[in-house]
């Protein structure tokens, strides 16, 4: 009697049992994951060639033209006689060898121009953004101003930073657009017709830029498939381990396949997930720096005199030090700060002004003074390519976080806040997602290991598609 009883207990299933149960969950889980896989591997695989067919300038730094400080006019006058009470930048330019003022307005995306000797306004805009243009591409052959951007869009995106923008048209095949910061003479970007396409493809399906008006939605989304396809491979490799052998050869080749690239698979799909949430959870930066000057103030005209013994003016620019406009001189081989009236400020006045404009951002995030001040002119891990702007200053804080604020000098902007978590999610997206280890054995070696990875992500979820409709079929 007892050994019939026993012979009706449940019996323990064992692992191999258990897991196998779970197959129906992989297939399910896997339709998902395949959105996932078939939109990003498959944009993973265009980066590589955005990066190499990227147009390239002929120029990467802006141009320079000695500045002739004789006979120029007091820009306050000029202003207030055309009903300006207040700017936001002043400096004075050299264009085609005549030197002007541009003046930069509150709430105005372009910039306006005096002639600095008649005093007599011009309007400049399109000549300006063209000769900039021209020198950036090294050639004026078919280059004509198309506009000014307020705003990022989807060909010039948040990626470029700098705005407002101006865009230059060429005649060239291509159609390649030139996009410029007037204000700093800097390069934005240029895209041609193949960049934009590719780049529109790249934002739709690999950050599903489709969705950035639903809020929350759109992360939600994503990280439900990134999910998907951590379960998938996690239940795909139990699977592989649990089954004696698979029924056909096809199901042995994606099992095989899946096994081997499980860990890659695993890199790609959790770091992609830490980067979303951890942008989805970052703190806004502060309000940019944004000085006004009267114009009032501006009743004194550059002159010769204000130069040293030698030399050589480059640039001349309108910035706030001590909460009051002064005039910053760039020459050939230093930076002077001068009152409006050409009086030196002082040996200490850069130093002022550097600390000022990150005082400025470190009191709205509650930052005391900062362990060291440096001026930065290369990208490194903490500050990247992707910040574009250099050089920068950089103030490193003894808070909890270790933050360290990056400064544009040129405008004020604050280029980048790093802390410990951007630091941490960083290099785990630069070696786990982007495997910049391989970085080593130069960029077509890493660039082709990424899209052969890629490659091999959609040829598996295909198969995965056909053994699945052909089991639902039989």
């Amino acid at each position: 009697m007892t050994a019939a009883l026993g012979s009706l207990a449940p019996q323990r299933l064992t692992w191999r049992q258990r897991v196998l149960r779970l197959m129906p969950w992989h297939r399910r889980l896997a339709l998902l994951a395949c959105v996932g896989v078939f939109c990003w591997a498959a944009t993973g695989m265009l980066h590589p060639l955005m990066s190499a067919l990227q147009p390239r300038p002929a120029q990467v730094l802006p141009p320079q033209a000695p500045l002739d400080l004789t006979g120029l006019r007091a820009p306050g006058p000029l202003l207030s006689a055309a009903g300006i009470a207040e700017v936001e930048g002043l400096r004075l330019l050299v264009l085609d060898g005549q030197p002007y003022y541009q003046a930069r307005l509150p709430g105005a995306t372009e910039p306006r121009y005096w002639d600095a000797r008649s005093g007599v306004p011009v309007n400049l805009v399109a000549r300006h953004a063209e000769r900039l243009a021209a020198h950036y591409l090294g050639s004026a052959e078919g280059v004509a101003y198309g506009g000014s951007l307020s705003s990022f869009n989807g060909e010039y995106a948040f990626i470029n930073r700098l705005l407002p923008a101006a865009r230059v048209d060429t005649s060239r095949d291509d159609g390649l657009r030139v996009y410029l910061d007037l204000y700093q003479d800097r390069l934005g970007t240029l895209v041609d017709e193949r960049k934009a396409w590719f780049s529109v493809l790249f934002q739709q399906l690999h950050t599903f830029a489709w969705l950035k008006s639903a809020g929350w939605l759109r992360p939600v989304l994503m990280l439900l498939i990134l999910a998907s396809v951590v379960a998938t491979v996690v239940l795909g490799v139990g699977l592989f381990f649990a089954r004696q052998r698979a029924r056909t050869r096809l199901r042995r080749v994606h099992g095989w396949v899946g096994l081997g690239i499980a860990l890659a698979s695993l890199s790609f799909a959790s770091s992609g997930a830490w980067h979303l949430l951890h942008k989805v959870g970052a703190e806004p930066l502060p309000p940019a720096f944004g000085p006004r000057y009267p114009v009032q103030a501006l009743g004194a005209a550059p002159a010769a005199d204000w130069l040293l013994p030698g030399e050589v003016a480059m640039k001349l620019a309108l910035v706030s030090l001590d909460g009051r406009p002064v005039w910053r001189l760039n020459s050939l081989f230093e930076v002077r700060f001068l009152s409006l009236d050409g009086q030196p400020l002082g040996d200490d006045a850069a130093q002022r002004y550097a600390a000022q404009r990150l005082a400025h951002y470190a009191a709205q995030m509650g930052l005391g003074q900062p362990t060291g001040v440096q001026v930065q002119t290369r990208f490194d891990h903490d500050y990247g390519f992707v910040f574009k702007r250099l050089p920068v200053l950089k103030a490193s804080y003894a808070d909890a976080h270790h933050t360290s604020l990056y400064v544009d000098p040129l405008d004020g902007a604050l280029a980048s806040r790093v802390q410990d978590a951007d630091r941490a999610e960083g290099a785990v997206f630069a070696y786990l997602h982007k495997w910049d280890y391989l970085s080593a054995l130069g960029k077509p070696v890493k660039d082709g290991a990424l899209t052969a990875l890629a490659a091999i992500h959609v040829l598996l979820a295909l198969l995965g598609l056909w053994l699945f409709g052909r089991g639902r079929r039989a």
